[in-house]
């Protein structure tokens, strides 16, 4: 599917995944250690969040939570949730953002869980909104245990070219 043909469908609170396969570059080098010691087919996941007639994901990614278009990010993965998106749930997004991310927390959460309002991993951060939103996906922070649960609960992964 193509962006341009789902972007007035992707709601607040969609679930988001990226596969990343390239090593030509020392990022590259570093998001595959991440899924290696991660064991994650995803190499990252963020949540939609639209306002304005934009689509943006809120994501935890080298140096902080910071807000970006998604237009900007490439083909990813959409995983509709149906969530409902509330006030307390935006609110608890935004106050994240700005908070320093490190990739070495997304190699820790997979040896073990993080502390309890730890967001500052981006499976993690996924996880404690849709928590708030009333999705539990697991406590596992990583990509790819995300995903799994979020399909687990029958929710489809749409492979979205951009």
């Amino acid at each position: 599917m193509r962006y341009s043909d789902v972007r007035s469908t992707i709601k607040s609170g969609d679930l988001l995944a990226w596969s990343h396969r390239g090593w030509g570059s020392w990022h590259d080098f570093k998001i595959q250690m991440v899924r290696f010691f991660t064991q994650s087919e995803y190499s990252h996941v963020a949540t939609a969040w639209v306002i304005g007639g934009r689509v943006f994901v809120i994501e935890a990614v080298e140096p902080m939570v910071r807000i970006y278009p998604l237009s900007k990010l490439g083909s990813f993965y959409l995983i509709r949730m149906n969530a409902p998106w509330m006030l307390g749930t935006e609110d608890a997004a935004l106050e994240c953002v700005g908070a320093d991310y490190k990739q070495l927390h997304a190699i820790k959460a997979f040896f073990a869980p993080l502390a309890k309002g730890d967001v500052s991993e981006c499976a993690a951060l996924v996880l404690d909104l849709m928590m708030r939103d009333g999705q539990y996906l697991g406590t596992r922070a990583t990509p790819s245990a995300v995903v799994l649960e979020a399909q687990k609960l029958g929710y489809p992964t749409l492979l979205i070219e951009n």
